[in-house]
């Protein structure tokens, strides 16, 4: 049997036992007795609600209509989401409630399952416990269950990061366009992984090319859309920005509790401190992405815990940076990582329930970013051309180490 085939029979049996934990350790259960006011259901009331003629950004109505349409009473008074985001989801709002979750959880977990696996076999060929370690980490870590148990979007958007960073890696910077629309849906988390990408336009004609395509399509989606609506943006911005960035699971939130408003001025300057560092990485590498993906989570406006499902592509990156001269070290990264996501996080969402308040839980991406940059600090002012000049090819017994 070759590596890789060894790899991915590690990596689907860390899925199998990642499912069986799913469907018959209490996750999927509780997703059955939520699906009427699950955070799925108020994505789905907004184009429902649109259907019916209703404008999910009409606060004296809104409420009302997500409520006969069977979902929980919003806790907001208008949609969460912007136009763009309603229209992609139409096709799920036109079915039944029930019908649209239960296609929904299956497209997500499979997204996200294939996704991980690309970006596996394109970073760590060969590696079988780093497949192994991470496949069962998808869904039995914490942010991978409760993802699925509140039908969110972070599966969806890893999935779409994924697609990104291979469509780019192989040099297709229109095909990485269309997965990028999905960062329009929560912007709040792509702040820094947008600001990366651009970065790697400095240096990188293949970013160049993908900026401008990026641009265009989503300055395209969002006229077309904002357009249909007419004005959402003012009952929007009246009730969401602040309701929302008042508390979430990130940084600016954990310093502001425990050393008041001066915590979330020390919190700005932390995140800038840390995009300063992105910067001295060579834009467009691997490990440039690591730092500024992993950024991405660590410096987050809002953010939840299951957001942290996005932490998988910078790790696998960062694993693959760190294979090219220590194939042990990367794959203690990868293992480390995967029990950080099974052990530490379910830890923390326990007390974050305990606290009604899962603000601590920042604590994994900013560990996650400080050890990404820690140890892809020498390999900075690497090129990526240059790394594959002195890689082994990949059936030298470096890649099998393992």
């Amino acid at each position: 049997m070759s590596a890789q085939r060894r790899a991915d029979l590690a990596f689907f049996t860390g899925i199998a036992f990642g499912l069986l934990f799913i469907f018959i350790g209490g996750p999927l259960g509780r997703r059955l007795e939520m699906v009427h006011f699950n955070d799925f259901s108020g994505f789905w009331s907004g184009p429902a609600s649109y259907l019916h003629g209703v404008s999910p950004w009409d606060p004296a109505r809104y409420s009302d209509m997500a409520v006969a349409l069977g979902t929980k009473t919003p806790d907001a008074l208008v949609y969460d989401y912007m136009p763009w985001t309603m229209f992609g989801l139409m096709p799920l709002a036109v079915l039944p409630l029930e019908v649209a979750a239960w296609i929904w959880m299956l497209v997500s977990m499979t997204a996200a399952t294939f996704a991980l696996r690309g970006l596996l076999r394109a970073y760590l060929p060969g590696l079988a416990l780093p497949h192994g370690a991470l496949g069962l980490a998808l869904f039995v870590g914490q942010p991978g269950f409760h993802a699925v148990v509140l039908g969110q979007w972070s599966l969806v958007l890893m999935s779409g990061v994924a697609a990104i960073v291979l469509a780019l890696r192989r040099g297709r910077p229109a095909l990485a366009a269309a997965p990028s629309l999905l960062m329009l849906i929560k912007p709040q988390v792509f702040v820094f992984t947008a600001l990366g990408l651009a970065f790697g336009a400095l240096r990188r004609p293949v970013f160049r090319r993908y900026v401008l395509v990026t641009a265009a399509i989503a300055l395209a989606v969002v006229a077309v859309t904002w357009t249909l609506v007419g004005d959402w943006l003012t009952p929007w911005l009246a009730d969401i920005p602040g309701r929302r960035t008042e508390r979430s699971a990130v940084l600016l939130s954990a310093l502001f509790e425990l050393i008041g408003p001066a915590g979330r001025v020390l919190a700005a300057i932390l995140i800038l401190a840390g995009a300063l560092l992105a910067t001295r990485f060579t834009p467009g590498t691997d490990a440039s992405l690591a730092a500024w993906l992993s950024l991405s989570s660590a410096g987050a406006i809002y953010s939840w815990s299951y957001d942290q499902v996005l932490l998988f592509v910078p790790i696998v990156i960062a694993a693959g940076v760190l294979a090219r001269s220590s194939v042990p070290q990367a794959v203690r990264f990868a293992v480390v990582w995967a029990a950080v996501l099974i052990v530490v996080s379910p830890i923390l969402y326990a007390i974050g329930v305990a606290r009604h308040d899962e603000t601590f839980s920042c604590v994994v991406p900013d560990a996650a970013f400080i050890a990404i940059v820690a140890l892809l600090w020498r390999h900075r002012r690497e090129t990526d051309a240059e790394v594959a000049v002195r890689l082994p090819s990949p059936t030298a017994p470096a890649t099998t180490a393992a």
